[in-house]
């Protein structure tokens, strides 16, 4: 019988504002900042859309989103392209603002913990699934779901 690895594969994205946890078979692709296409109606965490692999890709800020930092602080940032969990075609994928590449984790149970420090009012916060800390550093689990599902109205009137 095949024994079952206890590690997950994951990727740590610094952002303005902090770091968060994504699994290693999301990102797709970093790639430098460029200037991207505003999209009318969008929230202000949505810095816009891109063409990518022939197809327009949001651009979302989670620096923003989740840890409400100013949209200044965004134009040093890199783009790392995401595969979304759902099957909608007009949203394969989307990207996200970090500040620079992604740092490759192998993780354990125990390497990871909930946060016993995060308020009450931070647990509330769109785009936050999850508060934890790894290596006493606190880090998000994007709430992936929720946001792919603000981004999917706004790609179908693209």
């Amino acid at each position: 019988m095949e024994e079952v690895s206890a590690n997950l594969r994951c990727l740590l994205v610094a952002l303005q504002g902090g770091q968060v946890l994504l699994p290693n078979s999301f990102v797709l692709e970093v790639l430098p900042f460029a200037t991207p296409l505003r999209i009318e109606a969008a929230p202000h965490w949505v810095v816009g859309a891109m063409l990518w692999r022939n197809l327009t890709t949001p651009l979302i800020s989670l620096g923003r989103l989740i840890f409400r930092v100013t949209p200044e602080a965004d134009l040093n940032s890199r783009i790392i392209i995401l595969n979304t969990l759902g099957t909608d075609t007009k949203l394969p994928y989307f990207g996200i603002l970090g500040t620079a590449a992604p740092r490759p984790l192998n993780l354990t149970r125990q390497d990871i913990k909930l946060d016993p420090e995060v308020s009450a009012e931070d647990l509330r916060r769109p785009g936050a699934l999850c508060w934890a800390r790894y290596q006493d550093q606190p880090i998000i689990i994007p709430d992936l779901d929720a946001i792919e599902a603000v981004l999917q109205p706004l790609v179908r009137r693209a």
